[in-house]
């Protein structure tokens, strides 16, 4: 009585309701522990399944398990163990399957063989383990110690339980924390007012603008939403410093590598910006012109894909090159269209699109971006066009998620403190870290 007791109070104290599914023990596991007073505040209910048959229909257990790992199984028991936790009122199930005797199972399994499951209910999850054990004895010796011996270890593997859930509960927590930490960092916040936002930024632009003393905004459109948001802002803002009796303009560039294949887009982003100015360069030239002075210069490449990853970001960079060069001519300011998803993933050229004088979209996931374009007005196809980068030649238009390895999803839930998987969590974070360089000011010395 003494183990009874014991598992008794257990169940009593931690709050626990047993069910059971027995196919070996046939309602012992139950039996026994209703021999002790006041047990039955923990006992939910005791299942006696024999027959395939009734383990499917009672709790479920597939006939295809059955046929691929043989009745006496850890996995017909783990399923056993499952739809009695799931089918009833109960924080804790227990389950065997097994051959008590005297004869030995139809697959020559010995005498005296029992598999055990146990399935926890805990905050919401379920956890589940099992075990194979062997007993001596006669029929009825090995069905009552196969009953004590599901009750002996239902306390451990509830503290497994229990510390595999602290676990689990501390790395969300660390995980949590270096999420809102990287956030900090990048300046993002789980949710923004969108016209706050909007007004706050555009001034942003006025004030850069008044303090740095120059009189021109200029910015690349692609054609995506980055771009499309960012240059609603700076037409605004000149528009707002002219109102002010100040001289203002905003010139938008295109900046195509020969023949762009959302050329479309880029019109429509452009019709809905009104620029005061429009330049059309075409960066092609000048591209191939340099990486072909590159290779006559003696460097070589690994293969196809490695020189085109190069004139890639030559291209991000001659495009930059473009802008300063009018920057420079107008006295202007460079609006880089960088957000705190692409800060976070490091997703832009360093000295490329990373260069700028002033970058209005700072902080903002790519879920804010969007809602600051349905703000503006901006064309419902932009505010939800996929983004892609299209430096590739090799690959034209390939999607930045396909590039990143994450959705743009997964990583705005980063930014926004928002749960994430732990497969993303760890492409995101290593990610980060890896392209910290580009974050950074140039090393020195000091």
């Amino acid at each position: 009585m003494e183990l009874l007791d014991t598992i008794t109070d257990y169940l009593i104290d931690n709050e626990l309701k047993l069910a059971t599914a027995e196919s070996c023990t046939a309602g012992l596991i139950v039996s026994e522990l209703a021999r002790v007073p006041g047990s039955g505040q923990s006992i939910d209910c005791g299942l006696g399944v024999y027959s395939p048959q009734s383990k499917h229909r009672y709790l479920g257990v597939s006939f295809d398990t059955i046929e691929r790992y043989g009745l006496t199984s850890e996995a017909v028991a783990c399923e056993m163990a499952a739809g009695a936790l799931n089918n009833n009122d109960a924080d804790v199930a227990l389950a065997n399957t097994g051959i008590a005797g005297p004869n030995p199972g139809d697959d020559d399994t010995p005498i005296g063989t029992v598999c055990f499951a146990w399935a926890f209910r805990h905050n919401g999850d379920h956890h589940n383990y099992c075990e194979t054990r062997r007993f001596d004895g006669e029929r009825n010796e090995v069905r009552l110690a196969a009953a004590h011996y599901a009750l002996e270890r239902l306390p451990h593997y509830h503290r497994l339980c229990l510390e595999s859930t602290a676990k689990s509960e501390e790395q969300t927590r660390s995980h949590r924390a270096v999420q809102r930490a990287i956030g900090v960092q990048l300046q993002a916040s789980p949710e923004v007012d969108p016209r706050q936002e909007l007004e706050r930024r555009r001034d942003f632009l006025c004030d850069a603008m008044h303090e740095s003393g120059q009189t021109t905004l200029v910015l690349g459109i692609s054609g995506g939403v980055d771009s499309t948001v960012a240059g609603r802002l700076a037409q605004l803002a000149v528009e707002k410093r002219r109102e002010q009796g100040e001289q203002a303009a905003f010139v938008a560039m295109r900046l195509p590598y020969g023949v762009q294949q959302d050329a479309d887009d880029a019109d429509r982003a452009l019709a809905f910006i009104q620029p005061d100015e429009v330049l059309d360069v075409n960066i092609q030239g000048a591209s191939d012109a340099l990486l072909e002075a590159l290779e006559s210069g003696g460097l070589t490449f690994t293969d196809a894909h490695q020189r085109d990853f190069v004139l890639g970001n030559i291209k991000a960079r001659q495009r930059m090159v473009a802008q300063y060069a009018v920057a420079g001519t107008r006295g202007g300011l460079v609006i880089g269209t960088d957000q705190a998803a692409e800060a976070l993933m490091g997703f832009f050229t360093k000295y490329g699109d990373g260069a700028c004088d002033v970058a209005p979209l700072t902080g903002l996931s790519k879920r804010q971006v969007r809602l600051l374009g349905q703000q503006l007005g901006a064309p419902e196809a932009l505010v939800d066009k996929a983004p892609t980068a299209d430096l590739e030649s090799l690959a034209p238009q390939k999607l930045d998620e396909v590039a990143l390895g994450v959705t743009y999803e997964e990583i705005d839930a980063f930014l926004e403190a928002r749960e994430v998987s732990a497969s993303a969590f760890d492409t995101i974070v290593t990610t980060y870290r890896r392209t910290e360089h580009k974050r950074r000011l140039p090393i020195t010395p000091y």
